[in-house]
């Protein structure tokens, strides 16, 4: 097996870097899967982290509320995107 096979076998998952929630989209549409404690997450699919590659981001909670994702609000708002329209 080489180092590309290795990649592609990977999971890569969502994680909020503000409160360590990961976005399950396993019945949903890419994107838009419920955010749940990421231990749990883990521990519910028996992952390891080294069967993940972590992307991290903001989980909609977060960008709405807390003041540490004030740069994730404004960088949406400028590129007119409509995630924050949909509190």
């Amino acid at each position: 097996m080489n180092c590309w096979t290795k990649a592609q076998m990977k999971q890569i998952l969502p994680v909020c870097c503000f409160c360590d929630k990961a976005q399950d989209d396993t019945r949903s549409e890419a994107g838009k899967g419920l955010w749940q404690d990421l231990q749990i997450y883990m521990v519910s699919r028996k992952l390891r982290p080294e069967d993940i590659t972590f992307a991290y981001t903001c989980c909609r909670d977060c960008l709405k509320d807390d003041p540490r994702a004030n740069a994730f609000r404004t960088r949406l708002s400028r590129s007119g995107s409509p995630v924050l329209d949909n509190r």
